[in-house]
């Protein structure tokens, strides 16, 4: 008994060294080649703050509270940050158990930025006008909830 044991475990032994031998040679696997992707090409993204909206005409804004002040932020189909089109806005603020307040915005560098404090806590329904010469009404109009 104990000779035929000693046999069977030399066979799975014999077996098992086997197995970890590659049974075709590397070299004759095909091999995969990475895809290329254009070295040129950088992808946009929107940013994760904030809340983005798309504009009627094409494009984005990005909406964020930073601190006590609402900033505008202006993004082509692309995603890439671009100058904005409008000359000033105006935000108006619903909270859920306050009354509701206003902003004007106004260019500063490539963002419309609120001259008025945005007091916490910033979960609002906001009401955005932008517009684009001083005598016209709204060019556009965006309502959504913060945050």
């Amino acid at each position: 008994m104990k000779a035929y044991l000693r046999s069977l475990l030399f066979i799975t032994v014999v077996s098992l060294v086997g197995a970890t031998e590659p049974a075709v040679e590397k070299s004759a696997l095909p091999t995969k080649e990475p895809a290329k992707t254009p070295v040129n090409e950088q992808v946009y993204e929107l940013p994760k703050t904030g809340v983005n909206q798309p504009r009627p005409g094409g494009g984005w804004i990005n909406v964020e509270a930073v601190g006590t002040r609402l900033i505008v932020k202006f993004y082509d189909q692309e995603k890439k940050p671009v100058a904005p089109d409008v000359t000033r806005g105006l935000a108006r603020f619903r909270y859920a158990s306050k009354s509701p307040e206003r902003a004007i915005l106004n260019l500063e560098g490539l963002t419309l930025a609120s001259t008025a404090t945005v007091r916490p806590p910033h979960n609002f329904i906001v009401l955005l006008s932008l517009f684009t010469s001083e005598n016209a009404g709204p060019s556009e109009f965006h309502s959504f909830k913060y945050p």
